[in-house]
């Protein structure tokens, strides 16, 4: 097999036996040569090659097999027919806490399953600090996993999973349980292990995160892979699928359970040792403070779609400084810059500082972005593009539009009849509509 084959699958299939009565299993093991039992192929003749570094979108209805198949690629389960080849150390994050052992503290659930992914001790308790801090469950890493929220054992779950130097990484629908902040941390982790080229096999009923994120796509439908290629043409295939099953209790949109974003008033600014945050520059003017007001000037992480918002940053500088640049990045929650602006493009000088002097910057912004969740960056830097300060992805804010649109902006089309030089007849309402 190819060194750049991570993943090689050769016409895996999965059956399940399902008794309708416990006695029937009985009676098999006693009567050998006679089934008592319903045979369900969950898979059936799977045939995939996975090349490193690729990162690939596993789509279908529920019941489809996705959960199947990873667990199969994840060693948890094994086929019924067929051969699996996996070239690579795996992560996988297939269920909330699977692995974990409830009586266990979390530390001790760290090193157990750091251990399981095949990390040493040491290799654990180098990576331990980093993991805690990912996890953010503060006290709780020293107190059995059966006294955490759902949320607690997800976070938990990722740091391990996220922080032990995969070669394959596989996550399941599990991110879909987390508040919008901690998804957002995890999609930036995500982007950074595709960054430095680790296989992944991402399953999502989010097709705009399929789309974004995945280099390919497949299919499943019934256990059988009905398609793979270019995740666009794949999501539009499933779309088309449900349609035509009108199973649109199975399909989720990227539609974000209302959850509440709690503002730390920029802690992990003054965190040094939050390694969620990427910062850098030379600090001649630092960020001191961002925040997010709505239209009606009260501190929010919550924006209503067609409703203006303010970005407020406060600066101060570190010496004497005639040349600052203040800049914002609004992105989603794939890393994708929806948009970006600075005081130069929008024909603002700033004044000139002296040392420890501080100014407010207001961004005033329209808002037309689609719901979803977003994050804000912020930048200072000279006028020749000196860095003096740059925070990667500080604020995650959620966008509510109270009308369905899709894609990543809502343009707030009109619409209308025309019907001069037609010969056609219009309804009484929209004729009145057009006639003022």
């Amino acid at each position: 097999m190819s060194e750049e084959i991570a993943i090689s699958l050769k016409n895996i299939s999965k059956c399940y036996k399902r008794y309708a009565r416990p006695v029937d299993r009985l009676k098999e093991i006693l009567l050998p040569g006679k089934s008592h039992a319903q045979e369900f192929w969950a898979l059936r003749d799977i045939n995939l090659e996975i090349s490193k570094g690729e990162t690939l979108g596993i789509i279908g209805q529920n019941g489809s097999g996705k959960s199947t198949l990873l667990q199969i690629i994840a060693g948890t389960l094994t086929p019924t027919t067929g051969e699996v080849w996996v070239n690579g150390r795996v992560s996988a994050l297939l269920e909330l806490g699977s692995g974990f052992n409830p009586e266990f503290t979390g530390r001790q659930n760290v090193f157990f399953n750091g251990q399981i992914l095949g990390l040493s001790r040491d290799e654990i308790q180098a990576k331990f600090d980093d993991i805690a801090a990912f996890a953010e469950i503060g006290d709780f890493i020293e107190h059995p996993v059966k006294t955490y929220s759902s949320g607690m054992v997800l976070r938990l779950a990722f740091a391990v999973v996220a922080n032990t130097e995969p070669s394959i990484l596989i996550v399941d629908e599990a991110l879909a349980v987390g508040d919008a902040k901690f998804q957002a941390r995890c999609m930036k982790r995500i982007r950074q292990l595709k960054d430095k080229g680790v296989t992944i096999l991402f399953v999502s009923h989010d097709s705009g995160s399929v789309k974004m994120l995945c280099k390919s796509a497949i299919l499943l439908n019934h256990g059988i892979m009905l398609e793979i290629g270019n995740p666009k043409e794949v999501v539009n295939h499933y779309i088309a699928l449900l349609s035509s099953t009108q199973n649109e209790a199975d399909f989720e949109e990227n539609n974000l359970e209302e959850t509440e974003i709690l503002n730390n008033d920029n802690d992990f600014i003054k965190n040094k040792e939050n390694n969620s945050v990427y910062r850098h520059g030379n600090k001649l003017a630092i960020i001191k403070s961002v925040q997010i007001n709505d239209s009606e000037d009260k501190k929010t992480l919550k924006i209503e779609t067609g409703k203006p918002f303010q970005i407020s940053v406060l600066l101060e500088a570190k010496a004497e400084l005639s040349d600052l640049i203040v800049g914002i990045s609004i992105r989603n929650l794939m890393g994708l810059v929806i948009y970006g602006t600075n005081s130069q493009l929008l024909n603002l000088k700033l004044p000139s500082l002296e040392n420890q002097q501080q100014l407010v910057v207001i961004f005033e912004v329209p808002c037309y972005l689609n719901k979803g969740v977003y994050t804000v960056t912020i930048g200072i830097h000279s006028e020749e593009g000196l860095s003096y300060d740059w925070i990667d992805e500080l604020l995650v804010f959620e966008v509510n539009n109270s009308i369905f649109c899709e894609g990543l902006v809502d343009l707030q089309s009109k619409i209308k009849l025309d019907t001069r030089g037609y010969n056609v007849i219009v309804p009484r309402l929209e004729q009145n509509i057009i006639n003022g």
